[in-house]
């Protein structure tokens, strides 16, 4: 479907969860007679998420938790971080299907009798919630016997329970142990859970390309660098205009229930069945706002407050970012000071030549228009201070190569004493020639003059290097001193027409404040060569892979050629954020080039952060490729078209080419697809027109989760925006 994004029927664990025996012999030969057989037996366990599911392996869901949009055309979603976890169990605790022949010869392959996955994403509106509650409960309320108490519960026994095969709980896991459950009616169970091959359909696996997504949360990665995830999907589409609930359920031991099974058993009347709650959320079909909306409804501003009708004498400031804040002086009166963060509106270039202060005082500016302090180099020369001071490994480096620095000082200065006396071939007596010398090595003050110094270390330490270089991202940065204000990121604005958007925030990174946080981060240990060293971590050189000026940092001189830091970036406040995590953004310069990402990741739920060597002139957004929706159109009959290889239908409109006629005939009610049948009815289709390669030794044609979630996905949402902000806004 794309160079991003392969479609993987499934990913098996190397041994799905459950109870294992494993038989070690040993035979003693002697005088080539066997003297002696040992055999011995070994039981273990494999464990895997059962009652309970770790919140950190879901990656992302769909629709957005907490949201409200227009999503009754697509059918819920969950990604998880893991590529194997819907199949690390199985519903029955046997090995699937396709593993349990006895030879090699009759194993089928997982095409043929494709693995189950043990859970399954319902959906309810909240008419139907207010009859199921999610409860609070023990492993205890879950597991057999059956009480005679109207409800049904999965094949699942006690570890001490005698006599029973099939799933038992494994020794480690106490019937006390929490989880949450909610109990469907015979009716409900029998109309929304998927029979056995829905289920083999309605989970499959991606690997997607993560080159420019946010890295958080990604914990499953090829060797190439793909990320791998596993995805599980509804079977229900959602009402219109309604509050729905998503809910993963575990299917364990309800094997013989499910549709589609030799032996069914049917729940009986006025009983209902426990399933034990994986997660839930829930989401509002209302208004109309989608991926598309929200994209094109971005409002692209600079990084400043919009003050042009009031305070005329202030616009200059606001234009260059700054924002009046509250300050409390050293000696206690409070003031008001203006104040700018790194990111601003206009270019500005870096100085002429290195620039270090003594402290955050004599960073302060005095504005003679406003009288106002201007306190952002201050505040940043403080801030990095601070943060050296509390990162220990950098602390600790940056003291022992003074040091080491200092004992090489005076060790030359020592040899070059004596080296001295015992040149001196003055007449005066060698003890004169002693005291006099030794005198001027104790009269010797801590700075030498760079030109004595020859040979001083000049390799900076990797700690150094690796707190300098994450600075010069930003890493640490508190959050109120890269946007001091919330005027500068405003997450809406309500337009005329009653609709919301969210912002994309351009901005230029300030060398001067930069170079003043790293001024104050090396000021806790000043050293030798130390403008050297603030020019290397000011031009990038402590970044991997970025390095805009090589620095020598034994040279005597360090000269700036109009050098300035050209880093531009965004921040991203919008409910694409938080309701597509893992969206892909791309940023270009004038000639159309990707510019490489310095930092690049989200920085809260709703608001992303992206700087890059270079200046924006564009940027696109994609919809992220592993949570791409299955989608159904709705136009008040269901309207669904095939593709052939190409990812095209050909424009065919004799129903050849689709699925429109039987999904409007039966295959979905009440919302709930039949999925095996529509799989089947697209299999038919797809190989009457021959879309579909034959495959296998048999040349059979195989329709797994994979090529079925190839026909459901719609197309990603591209969105490209052409930047104009930051080619105008120069400083002047």
């Amino acid at each position: 479907m794309s160079e991003n994004t392969k479609i993987v029927q499934c990913f098996l664990p190397a041994m799905v969860a459950g109870k294992y025996t494993t038989e070690v012999s040993q035979r003693v030969i002697k005088d080539k007679a066997s003297i002696q057989d040992i055999k011995k037996t070994f039981d273990f366990g494999v464990d895997a998420a059962r009652f309970t599911l770790n919140p950190n392996d879901i990656y992302s869901v769909y629709p957005p938790a907490n949201k409200s949009g227009n999503y009754s055309e697509s059918l819920p979603h969950l990604v998880f971080t893991r590529r194997t976890l819907p199949w690390e169990r199985t519903l029955d605790g046997k090995l699937p299907v396709f593993q349990r022949a006895s030879t090699p010869e009759n194993k089928r392959n997982p095409q043929e009798s494709p693995p189950v996955p043990w859970m399954a994403l319902l959906l309810f509106d909240e008419e139907e919630m207010k009859g199921l509650p999610i409860s609070k409960n023990t492993i205890a309320a879950v597991i057999q016997p059956n009480l005679s108490d109207g409800i049904i519960r999965p094949e699942i026994f006690d570890a001490k329970a005698a006599g029973k095969e099939g799933l038992k709980l494994m020794e480690w896991e106490k019937t006390t142990d929490g989880c949450f459950t909610m109990d469907l009616t015979k009716e409900q169970f029998e109309h929304y859970i998927p029979s056995m091959k829905s289920l083999s359909l309605l989970a499959h696996a991606k690997e997607v390309s993560i080159d420019n997504k946010d890295k958080e949360g990604i914990t499953d990665i090829n060797t190439d660098g793909t990320g791998v995830f596993a995805v599980i999907v509804g079977n229900r589409l959602p009402a219109k205009g309604k509050q729905h609930t998503a809910i993963l359920v575990s299917l364990e031991g309800y094997t013989d229930y499910l549709k589609g099974t030799s032996s069914k058993k049917n729940i009986p009347d006025d009983h209902k069945a426990r399933l034990v709650v994986l997660a839930s959320w829930n989401f509002s079909d209302s208004g109309s706002s989608s991926f598309s909306q929200l994209a094109d409804g971005l409002e692209l501003k600079s990084i400043k407050i919009q003050r042009s009708n009031e305070a005329p004498e202030l616009v200059s400031y606001f234009d260059s970012g700054y924002v009046p804040l509250e300050h409390v002086t050293r000696t206690g009166a409070g003031t008001i000071s203006w104040y700018h963060g790194p990111f601003v509106p206009k270019l500005f270039p870096a100085t002429s030549k290195c620039i270090s202060f003594a402290s955050s005082d004599a960073a302060l500016r005095y504005d003679k228009t406003t009288g106002f302090f201007d306190i952002s180099f201050a505040a940043a020369w403080q801030l990095g201070r601070i943060l050296a001071l509390q990162n220990q490994e950098f602390s600790k480096a940056i003291l022992n190569w003074r040091m080491a620095q200092n004992q090489l000082e005076a060790e030359k200065l020592r040899n070059n004493t004596l080296n001295a006396i015992l040149e001196d071939d003055s007449e005066t007596a060698a003890k004169d020639k002693v005291i006099r010398y030794l005198g001027k090595l104790h009269a010797v003050e801590t700075t030498v003059p760079a030109e004595k110094i020859t040979d001083l270390p000049t390799t900076v330490p990797q700690e150094v290097k690796h707190f300098l270089g994450n600075l010069y991202k930003l890493n640490g940065i508190p959050f109120s001193y890269i946007v001091p204000h919330e005027l500068l990121l405003e997450k809406e604005h309500q337009k005329n027409t009653g609709t919301y958007t969210g912002t994309l925030s351009l901005f230029y990174v300030d060398p001067n404040w930069i170079e003043a946080l790293l001024d104050g981060a090396l000021s806790i240990g000043r050293i030798h060569k130390s403008d050297a060293l603030l020019e290397q971590a000011v031009n990038g050189n402590f970044i991997d892979g970025y390095q805009t000026q090589a620095i020598d940092i034994s040279s005597e001189t360090i000269t700036r050629k109009g050098r300035r830091l050209n880093t531009t970036g965004f921040l991203l406040r919008s409910d694409l954020v938080s309701g597509w995590r893992g969206l892909e953004i791309t940023a270009f310069d004038a000639g159309g080039q990707l510019l490489p990402a310095l930092r690049f990741e989200r920085i809260d739920s709703d608001i992303f952060l992206g700087i890059f060597d270079g200046n924006i002139a564009g940027i696109t957004i994609k919809q992220p490729y592993e949570g791409l929706h299955f989608g159904i159109k709705n136009n008040s009959t269901y309207i669904k078209n095939l593709k052939n290889e190409d990812g095209t239908n050909q424009e065919i409109t004799d129903g050849t080419a689709d699925v429109n006629a039987e999904l409007n005939d039966g295959l979905i009610q009440n919302g709930v697809i039949d999925i095996a049948g529509l799989a089947g009815v697209m299999q038919e289709k797809l190989t009457a027109k021959h879309w579909m390669n034959t495959t296998g030794e048999s040349k059979g044609i195989y329709f797994t989760s994979a090529e079925f979630a190839y026909q459901m996905i719609d197309s990603p949402v591209k969105k490209s925006i052409t930047i104009n902000i930051l080619n105008t806004d120069s400083h002047a």
